[in-house]
């Protein structure tokens, strides 16, 4: 995929190989991020920019996407109020959905960009997991509220949850805990800098997936990432296809980590 540029205020980046709990959330446009207290990992400042360089640009597409998304609802709403049908395949007739999330990577920042996706890691290098939460700004069938409103100002627990296959053990996780504005943005980014336990003499094989929960009682509101970004680009061999980057689904975010 093609994704703008664009200059943003420097994030702030999660760092380390989990169970670290964000208390603190900073909505920036369209995205919501914690800020972490954490201990410094050992990242060069160079590997920093390139990280704060690919979110941003990241966020710049996802901004441009949900720009299209309203103007295709907004054409639809009018076509539903002429007497007649002007476009086909209506956007809120059913399965409607409050909200949902999926994730992008992982990536490693080595060279000069293009980055290439890396789903071999060796212990102790920064990969980059995203998580996004995207919260629907249409009205439910009937006239409801849109997600905006009703998950707005609402608690959140956001988590990357791992399994490290090869022990059939929990792996590196990360919480984001925080309240979403009031109403929500549509897009709330993410983002996670792993950096994976040196596994022994044995490669461990990792799945990684994103959870999402409101926190508050009495709201039947959560998900989970169903859908995942593997940018990587793999080529040809044997008789087997080149593949791009594509969407998986019901495949989490898999990699290997060894030790180097």
């Amino acid at each position: 995929m093609t994704m703008p540029t664009q200059t943003k205020e420097p994030v702030r980046v999660h760092k380390g190989n989990g169970t670290h709990v964000v208390r603190e959330a900073t909505e920036v446009v369209e995205r919501k991020l914690g800020k972490a207290a954490l201990p410094e990992a050992a990242i060069s400042p160079e590997v920093e920019d390139k990280v704060q360089a690919f979110i941003d640009n990241y966020i710049a597409y996802l901004k441009e996407r949900t720009d299209a998304y309203t103007l295709r609802l907004q054409a639809y709403r009018q076509a539903q109020a002429k007497p007649r049908p002007e476009i086909s395949a209506p956007m809120l007739a059913s399965g409607y959905q409050y909200w949902n999330c999926l994730t992008v990577g992982p990536i490693q920042f080595t060279l000069n960009p293009p980055y290439q996706p890396s789903k071999i890691i060796a212990a102790g290098e920064p990969a980059l997991m995203l998580g996004v939460v995207w919260i629907n700004p249409a009205n439910s069938d009937g006239g409801g509220l849109p997600g905006t409103v009703v998950l707005g100002g609402r608690d959140y627990r956001v988590r990357f949850e791992t399994m490290n296959l090869t022990d059939v053990a929990d792996g590196p996780d990360m919480t984001f805990a925080g309240t979403f504005a009031n109403p929500a943005a549509v897009v709330n980014v993410f983002p996670w800098l792993l950096i994976p336990p040196d596994p022994g003499p044995n490669p461990a094989m990792y799945e990684t997936m994103l959870t999402a929960d409101i926190v508050q009682m009495g709201q039947p509101l959560a998900a989970f990432s169903t859908w995942h970004l593997d940018l990587d680009t793999e080529p040809p061999f044997l008789t087997v296809p080149a593949q791009g980057p594509h969407w998986q689904f019901e495949i989490p975010a898999r990699f290997m980590v060894y030790r180097e």
